[in-house]
């Protein structure tokens, strides 16, 4: 996987003078021990064919086609939204953080697949298109790409 930077929003509980702020804060802190991973894991070939794809390459004339990075991005505000209305359904009871954790990340890889099975731009080259034979397609071993993409929970510091 990918490494990636560490980002933390409040999010808005409310806590009525009712509630057991001690009970409060053991029910959340588990949040903050883990994190979801979103990204692609396969052989070492594979992951220098990712990068390729997702940064470009001047020596191979390889424009960037991002997947990954352009996935995550349109997958922000949906997992934005999950995450504000999770921490409260943790903070009443309602919901477990290890549940909150799998959303994010099945929210998280939806999107990355989406954004990857849109990717037409930029189109091939005129010159290597006319040499291609077989498919056209942009993304050298779409298939596997594709199925590599994937989601896990760590500790944090992972």
């Amino acid at each position: 996987m990918a490494s990636s930077r560490a980002r933390a929003r409040r999010v808005g509980v409310q806590v009525s003078g009712e509630d057991n702020l001690q009970q409060l804060a053991e029910m959340l802190r588990p949040l903050a021990g883990q994190k979801v991973r979103i990204g692609m894991q396969g052989d070492a070939e594979l992951a220098m064919i990712a990068g390729v794809h997702e940064y470009g390459s001047i020596k191979m004339n390889i424009p960037a086609r991002s997947f990954i990075g352009t996935g995550k991005k349109k997958g922000q505000a949906a997992i934005g939204k999950l995450v504000r209305a999770g921490v409260t359904e943790i903070a009443h009871g309602r919901k477990s953080v290890d549940s909150l954790f799998t959303e994010i990340g099945e929210t998280g890889l939806d999107r990355m697949k989406k954004n990857f099975e849109r990717i037409k731009q930029p189109p091939l080259s005129a010159r290597y298109a006319a040499h291609k034979t077989g498919p056209r397609k942009l993304l050298q071993r779409e298939e596997e790409l594709h199925d590599s993409l994937t989601y896990d929970i760590v500790p944090k510091g992972e």
